[in-house]
């Protein structure tokens, strides 16, 4: 009995020393950081974001893509299914287009991994009509550093 006994602990501890010495897993890195200054009140897919400062993370530029914004009312995600490859001389920015008195998030290119990620504009309800033409406005996106 006793001889069973040591043997059920000497498997425990040294199934503690291994989990204990395993290396821990490495925290997941994202795709890329940046920041914006929004001048006025912007919609990008459900979330209202307020004039202001935000940083933001693509967690990874494999599709649906997720973007995760902090800024001034806390933080929000926002996820794309729609990627286009795009190289050119163009800084990084945020594409925000007028449409019905609403300023909307249309794109957002990442100059430095070449990606053009797209957002579909939120639905308008039923009995709102449309009021003239829409114009766009481009936001300079910079890449963080740390």
């Amino acid at each position: 009995m006793k001889n069973n006994l040591s043997r059920i602990l000497t498997i425990i501890a040294i199934a503690l020393v291994a989990v204990c010495s395993a290396p821990a897993p490495a925290a997941a890195q994202n795709a890329y950081n940046g920041r914006f200054t929004l001048p006025d009140d912007v919609r990008w897919a459900a979330a209202l974001l307020p004039a202001g400062e935000y940083t933001f993370s693509l967690k990874s530029s494999v599709l649906p893509a997720q973007i995760v914004i902090h800024g001034p009312n806390g933080t929000s995600m926002v996820l794309t299914s729609i990627s286009e490859l795009k190289k050119g001389d163009a800084s990084s920015s945020l594409t925000i287009q007028h449409r019905n008195g609403m300023r909307v998030v249309s794109d957002l290119y990442l100059a430095e991994l070449g990606i053009d990620l797209r957002y579909a504009a939120p639905k308008l309800p039923h009995n709102e009509i449309a009021q003239g033409p829409g114009g766009t406005e481009q936001v300079l996106v910079a890449m963080a550093t740390k």
